[in-house]
């Protein structure tokens, strides 16, 4: 009875979200026509995917740049593209904890490395600048002591958001064969009707629809650590036998969302191809012109009286005329081309806008003949122009941290917790440290510094004594993590109090030995004068007075 009334539930539900989902799929259709290699069908996951037909494809080649782009310049393998530190910064002065969140960091890179990480955040990505919003599932690979992560085909996913307009709902639409069904699952959970077929093994490849729902828990006891008692739900359903094939749970929710820019009320989002889809579709229609154009050019009309019959267009072909007076000629048709073709690079300029292209192709292109912060100046001015995905690019990575951190903390392959943060309520902070990030935040926070460093430099040189109003320790340290340098390299505060108090004793002793050899080589150089009475303002008359000042004092 119970199961019948959480099915019953789930498949209201899932009704909800595909009457929600249907209201954005032709726009998705016209990008994917227009900008992907492959059209996905909304009402049948188990249909194979159809090749768009379109006269161009340059949308598909600056979205790949884009998508390319963005996997370079923010999340490359090659790079260290994220730090982790505190929300409150004073507990980065506890001992170890600076330590402690580089080798997290280390550990996650590491993890993100081994797995399948880098490979499907593509496809994810793409669909992000395609349709609007990409999907990965992050799990556990537990026989591989790895993290998992799935990137699932856009017309499996129904989200839905909560109060906050956060992505809290994921449901899945797709088929499996019945061979994996039973494997996954167990042969004991799985419907009756499932177990009957599987004993003939060829129904093992039959397909059958699955439907996923991850949603949030309202009813659970904390206390209590099985998986129905975690704060997000997991059930699995088999559509046809409305049968519950898996009840369970996760921590969080286990999906992260890619999301362009959020339609306000809806969660589903716009893209850089929905935006451009009226230039997208001009820029075909012009092509379609400019292709015709060109075929008429290369194999044109002919004109020709009635009496010519035998035309022969081959190659170096010979048409005889019957008479005198008899035509044959050439149609004059396309005299405008240039001015298509004209219309056709503003067009292609246009689009390629929508994408971005020029920001990920500019420095190629021209820091051959610039300086060092010219370079600086012209990516922080680009970058400054992409806030908006980059909000939701590092929205979106944040979610994929997170989870994986969680995950590896309860596994185990973390390192141990520092004792100064055992009993404090601390909170991660991620900090982007690729290009992309860096890029703005050098432009918006390093540069400010920069230019005021510039603008007092002359006034300090005048007056050296309003050079006190600047915390040299603070600048250096501002400086060093705002230009990415790794925390590793970042001495703690009692470390470089230690190496101060070391120096300053250190040239202590220095100066006190200089000053008894200088006392010695002097003694040395007045040896043969000791029998005589010491010189006013001499060394031993100075030893004397010191001397007598001692006597004088018993």
């Amino acid at each position: 009875m119970e199961n019948e009334e959480l099915t019953k539930d789930l498949k209201t539900r899932w009704q909800q979200l595909k009457d929600n989902r249907a209201k954005f799929e032709a726009d998705w259709t016209d990008a994917q026509t227009y900008a992907d290699n492959a059209i996905l069908d909304w009402n049948n996951v188990g249909e194979v995917p159809t090749r768009p037909k379109r006269f161009t494809s340059k949308p598909l080649e600056y979205n790949r740049t884009l998508v390319a782009g963005i996997q370079g310049y923010a999340i490359s393998p090659s790079l260290v593209w994220f730090k982790l530190g505190m929300e409150n910064s004073k507990l980065l002065n506890e001992y170890g904890v600076k330590d402690w969140l580089e080798q997290c960091e280390g550990e996650l890179l590491s993890m993100f490395n081994r797995s399948n990480f880098y490979r499907e955040i593509n496809p994810a990505v793409k669909d992000s600048t395609c349709i609007g919003h990409g999907v990965i599932f992050i799990d556990e690979d537990i026989e591989n002591a790895r993290l998992r992560f799935i990137h699932f085909p856009a017309n499996q996913i129904y989200l839905d958001v909560n109060s906050y307009g956060e992505v809290d709902t994921c449901f899945r639409w797709y088929a499996d064969t019945l061979r994996n069904i039973v494997e996954f699952f167990g042969l004991e959970n799985v419907s009756e009707s499932m177990q009957e077929d599987y004993k003939t093994e060829s129904h093992w490849n039959d397909k059958h629809e699955i439907l996923m729902c991850v949603y949030p828990r309202k009813n659970y006891n904390s206390k209590y650590k099985d998986s129905k008692n975690m704060p997000w739900a997991c059930v699995y359903m088999d559509l046809k036998e409305t049968h519950i094939l898996l009840e369970s749970g996760y921590n969080e929710f286990p999906f992260a969302v890619f999301e362009w820019e959020r339609i306000s009320g809806f969660a589903y989002s716009n893209s850089p191809t929905i935006d451009a889809l009226a230039d997208i579709k001009a820029l075909n229609i012009i092509k379609r012109s400019s292709l015709m154009i060109a075929q008429q050019s290369a194999e044109p009309s002919m004109i020709a009286t009635e009496d010519v019959r035998d035309i022969d267009l081959s190659p170096r072909g010979v048409t005889y005329l019957p008479t005198k007076d008899s035509i044959l000629q050439a149609a004059k048709i396309g005299e405008n081309y240039p001015i298509t073709l004209q219309e056709l690079a503003n067009y292609e300029q246009a689009v390629k806008d929508w994408y971005y292209v020029d920001y990920f192709l500019a420095l190629q292109e021209r820091t051959g003949q610039m300086t060092a912060t010219e370079v600086m100046e012209l990516q922080g001015e680009k970058a400054a122009t992409l806030s908006t995905f980059i909000v939701s690019l590092n929205e979106f990575l944040s979610n994929v941290i997170t989870r994986s951190f969680n995950l590896l903390m309860r596994a185990g392959q973390l390192p141990e917790i520092p004792y100064g943060l055992m009993k404090q309520r601390a909170v991660i902070k991620i900090d982007f440290t690729g290009p992309l990030a860096q890029n703005q935040k050098k432009y918006h926070q390093m540069g400010g510094t920069l230019q005021a460093l510039s603008a007092v430099g002359p006034i300090m040189q005048m007056f050296p004594q309003a050079g006190d109003y600047i915390d040299g320790d603070a600048l250096m340290k501002s400086t060093a993590e705002g230009m990415g340098l790794p925390q590793n390299i970042i001495r703690e505060d009692d470390d470089v109090q230690k190496i101060r108090e070391e120096r300053i004793q250190a040239q202590q002793e220095a100066a006190a030995q200089q000053q008894q050899m200088a006392m010695a080589q002097s003694l040395m150089q007045n040896s043969d004068k000791l029998g005589k009475a010491a010189q006013d303002g001499s060394m031993l008359q100075q030893i004397n007075d010191q001397l007598a000042g001692g006597m004088n004092g018993i």
